[in-house]
């Protein structure tokens, strides 16, 4: 199949959430074409564990949380469905989630945090002290002192999801283009007018830039940060759920830990090397880091320190400056729309796919307003990163923004 000259609605990049969008688009019955500059799920897509944590991270600003709540939800209801709707078994499995507190100060914290979430209109998320934790989750080592808790998350198969919804995308005629890079979208008279693909042009009436970490290299007008991360795959063990697992060991956020219905292990986050920007891009791992990752094993689940490692791996993830991705048209430039800087993909990947197709398909109308992701919160802002960083040095300065 060859790239077409033209079409209605370009969409770059191939992970989750842009074949989400895709997928959307062409059940509308509007015409896509998807780019990719390698295969599908080869970005963040295909190297996260597929937690699905509704409100991840420490927020502590109940506007924020009751905000995001909203499409958390919402998210929530249409992943449960997508199953059936795709005719795909991406092994979603609501089995909970834990933000866990290894010592009495940081327990302190998680409870206030819950409180907040709750006086929020969070009515899923409750405190655990240790004893309860250890009730349902008896391999965690010693010494937990509490966890914030929620039973309606859990985990995905990211690949099996993100290919359902390609398949799904091209029984409704979106065309599908991996190994094509876009090197510039194309602008005239502050209207997008299509994109250059590997020295060809291709013109759009809509192009959505859905490249989550690399997005910015073709709209640097908004700025999102790449950040990568180290993680590795066990082999198959009994079940240790509830999982995933948020947690800090030895200073460092663990952004989580997981297991898969195959029963394999997924962990990470444990000595990443702190890098500068454009070295997040690069998907290297070192000795340190692999033994950092295989030791958060044995930390946390002191019987498996005999558990064999198959493979590790690194990938790169998107930030803002506030934690919410950016989602919606850019200032001053008609046709042009955002769908990156997603740090928690699997809380956003079906809401967002609805969302943005509402607004492509419906002149700007859309069932849940996407103001609070308003892309021109950032555009043409400088923002000072931390450099070098990592996620935990990333982590806190979040905390200081």
């Amino acid at each position: 199949m060859k790239l077409p000259s033209t079409c209605e609605v370009l969409v770059i990049g191939g992970g989750m959430m842009g074949l989400s969008i895709a997928y959307r688009i062409a059940q509308g019955g509007g015409e896509v074409t998807v780019l990719e500059q390698r295969n599908i799920a080869s970005g963040s897509s295909g190297r996260n564990g597929g937690q699905i944590i509704q409100l991840d991270g420490r927020d502590r600003d109940p506007k924020s949380i009751a905000r995001r709540l909203i499409y958390a939800r919402e998210n929530n209801r249409i992943l449960d469905d997508l199953p059936y709707e795709l005719g795909c078994d991406f092994e979603l499995n609501r089995c909970g989630s834990f933000d866990v507190a290894f010592t009495e100060e940081e327990a302190e914290e998680l409870n206030t945090l819950v409180e907040i979430q709750r006086e929020a209109g969070d009515s899923d998320i409750e405190f655990l002290d240790g004893d309860e934790v250890r009730k349902l989750f008896p391999m965690l080592k010693k010494g937990v002192y509490g966890a914030r808790y929620r039973p309606t998350d859990g985990n995905l198969d990211p690949f099996k999801l993100t290919y359902g919804l390609a398949l799904a995308a091209k029984k409704h005629k979106a065309r599908i283009f991996t190994h094509s890079k876009v090197d510039k979208i194309l602008i005239e008279n502050r209207e997008v007018v299509g994109v250059n693909v590997m020295g060809r042009i291709i013109k759009a009436k809509w192009v959505v830039n859905a490249a989550n970490a690399w997005a910015p290299l073709l709209t640097p007008e908004v700025d999102i940060l790449p950040l990568r991360q180290v993680a590795m795959l066990t082999e198959p063990i009994a079940p240790i759920t509830p999982s995933p697992i948020e947690t800090v060991i030895d200073g460092d956020v663990i952004y989580t830990t997981t297991q898969t219905k195959s029963g394999n292990v997924i962990v990470g986050g444990l000595r990443t090397q702190a890098r500068f920007r454009l070295d997040h891009y690069k998907e290297d791992v070192s000795p340190e880091e692999i033994q950092g990752s295989t030791s958060i094993i044995s930390r946390l689940f002191p019987s498996l320190s005999h558990v064999n490692i198959l493979r590790t791996w690194a990938g790169t993830m998107g930030f803002t400056a506030d934690g919410l991705p950016c989602i919606g048209p850019l200032p001053d430039i008609r046709g042009l729309i955002m769908a990156a800087g997603f740090s928690n993909g699997m809380a956003n990947v079906a809401i967002v796919g609805k969302l943005v197709s509402e607004f492509i398909l419906h002149d700007g109308k859309t069932s849940l307003p996407l103001d609070p992701f308003n892309p021109s919160r950032f555009y043409k802002k400088k923002i000072d990163w931390p450099e070098p960083y990592n996620y935990t040095v990333l982590a806190e300065f979040l905390k200081k923004l």
